[in-house]
């Protein structure tokens, strides 16, 4: 399906027929013009973006295309680098960004990128505001200035280490780790094969990685579902694990294998977690 996709989530397109380094350097500008003119910016003369991209291949031109109209519009962005997307709204409040922006196309194949849009909270922006952002991608606005207005760009790559440590900052790690839980993760390939693999290892688990190589190559359809995970679910079985885990490219869905090979999902993730506090705190 040849479509350029337009929402609450920010755009999406396939490479090369309707997503062109062109439409990304569009839809950047665009925000970038919506930020200059609607907010006002945290920590001084200038608004701040942070940016991160999942491990797609065509993300490196994607990444460049959005970084060349943000930095021409005199923001000051910070680049990532392949984080996930969880890990680039932790970035924006941390670095008291006015926004923030991801390169990808969460869990569509590998012929699909595009670009997410997070508010100074961390969060998509509401309704409204996508509405407008869309409006000024439409209206081919801009906000470019002038040489001496130019901000340089700057690298941070604190992501993946600060996320970990804001994690084990809420759980009990001593109890986790005297278990040894047996977990089969499958990162797809995507973002979130580093900072998981940091944690499960720094909770004590005894690992094993499946398609943890971020290089966008995803072995199989990326979107966690039921029947996407057959060879997670067998290899739970046969590593006689405690779970498995599967994550999508930007690491911002994760599904759940029991012990039986049985898929749980993601929409059971947080009613889990309920139980588990309620169990604890009623």
């Amino acid at each position: 399906m040849e479509a350029l996709m337009i929402g609450v989530s920010g755009m999406r397109g396939t490479v090369g027929g309707t997503l062109t380094p062109a439409v990304v350097s569009q839809m950047s500008a665009a925000f970038a013009a919506w930020i200059r003119q609607n907010v006002k910016p945290a920590g001084g003369a200038h608004q701040r973006v942070v940016l991160g991209r999942d491990s797609r291949p065509s993300g490196v031109w994607v990444r460049d295309a959005a970084v060349s109209a943000l930095v021409a519009s005199g923001l000051e962005l910070i680049d990532l680098d392949i984080v996930t997307t969880p890990g680039v709204a932790m970035m924006v409040r941390h670095l008291g960004a006015d926004a923030g922006v991801v390169c990808t196309a969460s869990h569509n194949p590998i012929e699909w990128n595009g670009l997410k849009f997070l508010t100074a909270g961390g969060i998509a922006p509401p309704a409204p505001i996508a509405r407008q952002i869309r409006q000024y991608f439409h209206e081919q606005r801009t906000s470019y200035v002038r040489v001496e207005q130019l901000i340089p760009p700057t690298h941070n790559n604190e992501t993946h280490a600060l996320h970990v440590k804001r994690v084990l900052d809420h759980v009990d790690v001593l109890g986790i780790s005297s278990r040894r839980y047996k977990v089969v993760l499958d990162s797809v390939n995507g973002a979130g094969c580093v900072a998981t693999a940091t944690l499960l290892n720094k909770l004590g688990a005894q690992l094993v990685h499946l398609n943890c190589t971020p290089d966008g190559r995803f072995p199989h359809d990326p979107e966690p579902t039921e029947q996407n995970l057959t060879a997670l679910a067998a290899e739970v079985k046969r590593q006689r694990a405690a779970v498995g885990f599967a994550q999508d490219p930007d690491g911002d869905r994760l599904a759940i294998i029991d012990e039986t090979g049985r898929y749980i999902g993601e929409e059971y993730s947080l009613a889990l977690c309920a139980m588990w506090l309620l169990s604890k705190r009623p």
